[in-house]
């Protein structure tokens, strides 16, 4: 996917939204010292006929210690395909709706996360305002980590330091797409959903 086409999913994307989702931060003051576990009901996929079983994201899990950050996303058994699904996940890392891009769910978005399964890598981005505003690539791509498969999912862990004066707490959204066509992205599940505030890693 070419950085212009990316930068325009992660703008479109983040105004998907399918059914109620929840979210549990830890309370816990053990290690890992910071923690979100957000959970997305099964079956509230958006539908197209040319996407036989669409990614139906069913949980993300963030965890952030010794300075490094775990992000993994789960999807409802049978429906994680790697050669086709997406995830984008949009991260405020500075709490501050008002620098990066902004979304409709108040999240200013600083950095994102790319995870492309078919290449088994994650790229971050780091949010360009001023190209934005100039309608350029909105995020510039800055570093990339693997990503490892779990059971009906998969998971990167990279350091903090690949997003700079991040100290772990931080707001996200995520969406899961395929292209059903060359360069026809389609967004189908989104958590937390549009109706209800941003994940929150505390």
């Amino acid at each position: 996917m070419t950085r212009r086409v990316c930068s325009a999913l992660l703008l479109a994307i983040a105004a998907a939204g399918c059914g109620g989702s929840s979210t549990s931060p830890s309370t816990s003051t053990t290690t890992p010292a910071l923690r979100a576990d957000v959970t997305d009901p099964v079956g509230d996929t958006l539908s197209d006929a040319r996407m036989a079983v669409p990614p139906d994201l069913v949980r993300a899990t963030v965890t952030v210690a010794s300075q490094s950050l775990t992000f993994t996303v789960t999807f409802a058994p049978g429906t994680f395909t790697p050669r086709t699904t997406r995830v984008a996940a949009l991260l405020d890392t500075d709490l501050n709706a008002a620098t990066g891009i902004r979304q409709v769910d108040g999240v200013g978005a600083d950095y994102a996360l790319e995870f492309d399964a078919s290449a088994s890598r994650v790229t971050i981005s780091r949010a360009d305002a001023a190209a934005c505003a100039a309608r350029l690539a909105c995020f510039a791509d800055v570093a990339s980590a693997a990503v490892t498969f779990v059971t009906d999912g998969m998971q990167a862990t990279l350091p903090l330091s690949t997003m700079a004066g991040a100290d772990g707490h931080m707001t996200f959204q995520v969406n899961t797409y395929a292209f059903v066509a060359p360069l026809t992205p389609v967004v189908f599940d989104v958590l937390p959903d549009n109706n209800l505030q941003p994940a929150r890693v505390q």
